[in-house]
């Protein structure tokens, strides 16, 4: 019986393993599919994790994330990070957003949200009347 359950949690493991790597290749790193992203997550650091995985820039994730509506206080918690494997694959490095970058980058988010928004978000564009 136990050869049993342990087998059930490997192919278990090993389902999980596949649909995540399923689902890995089809986040969208656009300013419409980071804010999207983050406007839905009921899991901020891990859908931030994930963006940062699929190529997002840390920048455009916190000033994406400004525009969006999200606190100050909640994007300085988050631990927002790149891994970098060397080419021999034995060095694995992290460099994480200092506090003053998130900063900038929030403020540059809140500043002009329309550069961070997506299109449907900020709204149809008016066109500027001459006199």
């Amino acid at each position: 019986m136990k050869k049993f359950v342990s087998k059930a949690v490997i192919g278990l493991l090993l389902v999980s393993g596949i649909a995540s790597v399923a689902q890995a290749g089809t986040v969208d790193t656009s300013v419409d599919g980071i804010f999207t992203a983050l406007t839905n997550s009921k899991d901020l650091q891990a859908t931030v994790d994930t963006l940062m995985a699929n190529g997002a820039g840390a920048g455009s994730v916190v000033s994406v994330a400004a525009a969006a509506g999200i606190s100050l206080d909640t994007v300085k918690d988050l631990s927002i990070c790149t891994n970098d494997i060397s080419a021999d694959s034995r060095v694995l490095s992290a460099t994480c957003l200092k506090p003053r970058t998130v900063a900038t980058a929030y403020v540059a988010g809140m500043n002009d949200p329309l550069k961070y928004l997506p299109a449907t978000a900020a709204g149809v564009r008016k066109d500027k009347t001459t006199k």
